[in-house]
């Protein structure tokens, strides 16, 4: 490692008594990259003192805290406030890294000095740490292609690695956001220009009953409600300062956000259907043929001919 590469402060927000809280710091205790940093929010933790034991076993790590009712996009803030870092990477606390991560992110952004952030891939785990399928590669692509919705955004916040000066000039993390407050960060940054790819699967994402991304049916609609909004504002938001262009890329993404969410609510409308849960089959029912009706009903036939 050459000397005077940049220090990378390592975001840890936290508001529970996390089993994982330990694999996660020790994932960035074991990177091969030197110049790291651990900030760790306490966001309203049960037990503080056991989170400030477990933090102070980790070198160049510190505790900071803040008021428990705010949300996690409050809490990221909050840590890079008093982060040193010229590069920042936010981890959750039941997620877990490769060792080369820092390492191979840092590259990639040394090598593209214009990119305002990296992204990588990663793979999901399983309460035990046990990996399963699929993974989540990170494919090259432009702002364009992204913003338009024809590629793939980064999957999560947790596999952006993100320039201090970028971070800052579009605000941060949205502080209203509870949900797919990531998706809003990295569209803004978007902005900036391309992201540059390190296509390795680099994070562990972990799956459990406790996720805020769960997979439960009022938590889709909730993150279905939130997609469409923020694609919408940003849209509009487009459009007020002149952006045509922009704008014209965030309707295309809303449209093919809206016609993915239609196929997702006519399995979710079967899915309750066959549970006995007749209220949660009128609400996707009616979602879908609120925003798109073909699309929904096409989704509809085609699954149940093909249960024939």
């Amino acid at each position: 490692m050459k000397a005077g590469w940049p220090l990378v402060s390592v975001v840890i927000a936290t508001n529970r008594d996390s089993p994982y809280f330990a694999q996660a710091i020790d994932s960035v205790v074991a990177q091969t990259y030197p110049d790291w940093e651990i900030v760790v929010v306490d966001n309203g933790v049960p037990d503080g003192d056991a989170l400030a034991a477990t933090v102070g076993k980790a070198p160049r790590s510190r505790v900071v805290r803040v008021p428990s009712s705010g949300t996690v996009s409050l809490a990221r803030n909050a840590g890079v406030a008093v982060a040193a870092g010229e590069l920042l990477v936010f981890l959750d606390d039941d997620d877990s890294w490769h060792e080369d991560r820092l390492r191979l992110q840092v590259d990639a952004l040394a090598a593209d000095p214009a990119a305002p952030a990296s992204y990588c891939g990663g793979w999901h785990m399983d309460a035990a740490s046990r990996p399963f399928a699929p993974s989540w590669p990170a494919h090259p692509a432009t702002a364009v292609e992204m913003l338009a919705g024809r590629s793939r955004m980064p999957h999560i916040c947790g596999a952006m690695m993100i320039r201090r000066d970028a971070y800052a000039r579009v605000g941060g993390f949205s502080p209203e956001l509870t949900m797919l407050e990531d998706f809003e960060l990295a569209l803004r940054l978007l902005g900036l220009g391309d992201l540059v790819c390190v296509p390795d699967e680099l994070v562990g994402y972990r799956r459990h009953d406790r996720n805020a991304t769960n997979t439960g049916f009022e938590n889709i609609r909730f993150r279905r409600a939130a997609m469409d909004g923020i694609l919408s504002r940003h849209a509009w938001a487009a459009a007020v300062r002149g952006d045509v262009g922009t704008a014209r890329l965030l309707r295309e993404h809303r449209s093919r956000e809206r016609r993915r969410a239609a196929k997702e609510a006519a399995s979710m409308t079967l899915a309750a259907l066959r549970r006995g849960r007749t209220t949660d089959a009128l609400q996707d029912a009616r979602w879908g043929l609120a925003h798109e009706p073909a699309v929904y009903v096409a989704a509809i036939a085609g699954r149940v001919a093909g249960r024939r």
